[in-house]
């Protein structure tokens, strides 16, 4: 497959690599510094664009990408990003559907409203916020993007912000989905002829690849005029990224978006209610998202549990029909092993009896059965458990503040920062009463467990509003209040 670079640039120097299957076109370090050098005119045209024509040729975007869609032009695509990715075709038909949400003008319009004071109008001009004192809001780009690679939508988040907020953007995405990002930002120059936003915001945007070893990356994080660098990912790389990001003389601001996941928590009564959102969650992109429940804590009796998990274990079957799975290579011997070696912990086990769809519903009493496991089977680990999930019987509420607070320091859990999700289905007073000690647990978001994997418009991002990081403040006073 022939990965190339999409920007606007007449000149550009091109370095042809090879990496297994893809032929690489990378960009080079002449060129790179050759744009950064355009990136204070580029940004200064983007300013002269109001904010609200910069959000209609973003939301023209999603319209051309749902338009496409329909239409069957993007079909080839998602047979390729099925292959890249390793999800199956039908998590892609569900993603292709999201990536308008992306771009919608309300969407847009809301994160804005929640990450600056005096609104996304302080993105074009001075706007007053207290009696004679203003705010304005510039771009801190240029700024890099290094994306992840488990799904199409993680890069577009970002860039999106990065470009609405006036930044002259670089964006590396993912090998395996740097194909689908190009095709969707290629909008942009679809209608750029009509648009001036679009122009601007086009002019504003270089998408390239870059190889692990390439010097043109490790220049643009040593040394490169960058205003922020975006990481998402984990280690090893995101200490790698940080070490040359720390020893850049022009000090960009480091941003990462780590690995993180997420946790149920169900009590007797709402169960029934948590079934099929359970189900859902663990089969949207196979537990692979942030947010995607990893774990559970079900507060009441085993039995009650027990029946919960079979219910569960149902509705898999029945949403997998129309989603299955594509594990990796060599997953199934790993999986056996772990079910075979849970029950002989006292763990009661539900599995699939679909080689297609091996789904695995652990439930455990008062401890981490699956933790025990772990030391002699380590590649069972979170990035490899698909459709699986174990379920911590507890006595009392209080005792899932614990499992919470517990998973960066669990080796089921290597490799993962925290738990970024709770996803709820309790009874409208343990809701109450765990809230505010959830707060302290370091999680960044609390949702009805059905509602895990959404976003809505007005969330930060791990705890950040990344456009408000994309950004700068000037404060302006034409009063004079003297002091004495």
């Amino acid at each position: 497959m022939d990965i190339k670079p999409l920007h606007t640039f007449e000149e550009i120097e091109l370095l042809d690599k090879t990496t297994g299957e893809h032929n690489i076109s990378e960009v080079s370090i002449k060129s790179i510094d050759a744009l950064l050098q355009k990136a204070q005119s580029v940004q200064e045209t983007l300013a002269e664009i109001p904010v609200a024509d910069r959000i209609e040729a973003l939301d023209n975007v999603g319209r051309i990408w749902q338009d496409n869609t329909a239409s069957g032009k993007y079909d080839w695509l998602k047979q390729s990003l099925s292959k890249s990715t390793g999800y199956s075709k039908e998590l892609i038909d569900i993603e292709f559907s999201l990536v308008p949400h992306v771009f919608a003008k309300d969407n847009i319009l809301r994160n804005l409203s929640c990450s600056f004071s005096g609104g996304h109008e302080g993105l074009h001009k001075f706007v007053e916020v207290e009696d004679g004192e203003y705010y304005r809001y510039l771009p801190s780009g240029p700024i890099f993007i290094i994306s992840s690679g488990n799904s199409v939508i993680p890069p577009l988040i970002p860039t999106t912000l990065s470009l609405v907020t006036g930044n002259l953007t670089i964006l590396k995405p993912s090998i395996s989905n740097h194909v689908g990002v190009v095709e969707v930002f290629k909008a942009l120059h679809d209608i750029s002829d009509n648009s001036k936003a679009a122009k601007a915001l086009s002019d504003a945007l270089i998408i390239s690849y870059f190889t692990h070893d390439s010097k043109c990356l490790g220049h643009l994080l040593e040394n490169a005029p960058l205003g922020v660098v975006n990481f998402w990912g984990a280690d090893p790389a995101r200490t790698e990224v940080g070490k040359k990001v720390a020893s850049n003389p022009n000090h960009p601001t480091y941003l990462i978006n780590g690995p993180l996941t997420g946790i149920a928590v169900i009590d007797e009564e709402k169960a029934a209610g948590a079934i099929k959102g359970l189900a859902l969650n663990m089969v949207l992109y196979d537990q692979q998202l942030c947010s995607s429940p990893t774990q559970a804590v079900f507060v009441g009796s085993m039995e009650k549990a027990t029946e919960f998990a079979a219910a569960v274990g149902m509705a898999l079957d029945e949403i997998s029909k129309d989603i299955p799975l594509r594990a990796p290579k060599g997953s199934q011997f790993t999986l056996q092993s772990a079910r075979k070696m849970l029950l002989f912990k006292g763990s009661k086990i539900f599995s699939s009896k679909d080689k297609d769809n091996p789904w695995t519903i652990v439930v455990s009493r008062q401890k981490s059965a699956l933790e025990d496991i772990m030391m002699s089977l380590p590649e069972f680990n979170i990035f490899n458990r698909r459709r699986f999930i174990e379920i911590i019987v507890v006595d009392e509420l209080d005792l899932s503040i614990d499992i919470i607070k517990d998973v960066p320091k669990r080796m089921a859990f290597f490799g993962v920062d925290k738990v970024q999700t709770v996803g709820l289905s309790l009874s409208i007073d343990n809701e109450k009463r765990i809230l505010q000690k959830l707060a302290h647990t370091g999680i960044y978001r609390v949702t009805q467990l059905e509602d895990m994997f959404v976003r809505r418009s007005a969330e930060p991002y791990d705890g950040i509003n990344i456009a408000s990081i994309f950004t700068y403040m000037v404060y302006y006073r034409n009063n004079a209040k003297p002091l004495m």
